[in-house]
This record gives C-alpha cells, sequence and structure tokens, in this order.
C-alpha cells in the first residue's frame, strides 16, 4: 500500500496536518492540529514569560547575535515544532512526500527548519493562509493550488529545444555589449 501524503496547512498561531492517499482522490483526512496561543499574545506578555529565561554571560564578553522580538523566536519556535514533526513522519515511514501551504513568513520558517531528507520529500508549496477553512472550501482550495503533473516527454522536448538554443547562441558566447561599465 502506499503510504499518503502528508499536507501541512500552518500559520504562525495555528496549524493542521492532514494526509492524503492519492492526489486524485482529494479525501482529506486530519491527524493532527496545533495551537500557538502566544504568537497571539501581545510583546509584553511574552517577556513576562520569559523573564526566568535570562542568560548569564561572562564579564567582559560581547556578544553580536542580531536582536530577535520575543514574538519572532516564537513564532520560530513553533515552526521549528512543525518542522519536527514532519521531519519525524518522514524518517518514521509515515509518509510518501510533504505539502506545505503556510503564510509567508511561516513558509519560510519551516522550510529553513526542515532537516536536509524530510526537505527533499516537499512536493510543493504555496505561501496562503488556508487555516481558517474547513471542508470543500479546503479541498477545493487545496487542488486550486497543486500544480499540474509534469509530463517527462514535454520536459525531455523543452530541454532538447533549450539545448539547441544554446547550441545557436554559441558564437556570441565571448562577445560584449558596448556601454558603460
Amino acid at each position: 500500500m502506499a503510504r499518503p501524503t502528508w499536507i501541512l496547512v500552518a500559520d504562525g498561531s495555528r496549524a493542521r496536518l492532514f494526509a492524503q492517499e492519492r492526489p486524485d482522490d482529494g479525501r482529506l483526512l486530519e491527524l493532527q492540529s496545533w495551537a500557538n496561543p502566544a504568537a497571539r499574545l501581545r510583546a509584553e506578555s511574552l517577556a513576562v514569560r520569559n523573564l526566568g529565561r535570562v542568560s548569564k554571560g561572562h564579564t567582559g564578553t560581547v556578544s553580536f547575535v542580531p536582536k530577535t522580538s520575543l514574538k519572532q523566536r516564537e513564532h520560530d519556535r513553533f515552526a521549528h515544532e512543525l518542522a519536527q514533526h514532519l521531519a519525524d513522519g518522514v524518517r518514521g515511514g509515515h509518509c510518501e512526500s510533504l505539502v506545505l501551504i503556510a503564510s509567508n513568513s511561516m513558509l519560510g520558517s519551516i522550510r529553513h527548519a526542515l532537516p536536509v531528507q524530510a526537505a527533499k520529500r516537499v512536493h510543493w508549496s504555496a505561501p496562503v493562509d488556508l487555516t481558517r477553512l474547513d471542508g470543500r472550501e479546503l479541498r477545493e482550495r487545496i487542488e486550486a493550488l497543486r500544480p499540474p503533473p509534469q509530463r517527462v516527454e514535454a520536459e525531455s522536448s523543452s530541454a532538447q529545444g533549450l539545448h539547441e538554443g544554446v547550441q545557436a547562441a554559441e558564437p556570441w558566447a565571448g562577445a560584449r555589449l558596448a556601454g558603460p561599465a
């Protein structure tokens, strides 16, 4: 039996993980959901929560670490948690491929946090926030975002045409255009 594709739908405050057996099926089975209430807190509230987490530096040392806001740290922590769950699924053989659909900033953070083996399994992704959708509307939006299947024949013929175009352009390979330097 083929392993399913895992589809993660996320933003900074919540995430949902679905399994889809076949791309042409359309049915989504929700596997897990996460809530990140800290993403909705004001920065002052996060500061109070983190009062006990001050690092003690040595006297006379200087750190040149870029300043990161508490909200950004919480955002990155949540993305790392999601990425780790996806990586565990890939490593455990629970899924064949991954699809990431997340708000723009969360998508970048998840991709950054994904280990190499899990990142290789990402079939496609989209920078869209669909976390507030359910049921039929969610399935329709995911299907609308899905890239069309690539045909091997079309790829090989376009690659051949590209190769021929490069050959035709070879006499100009070393030429420079006149103009300001």
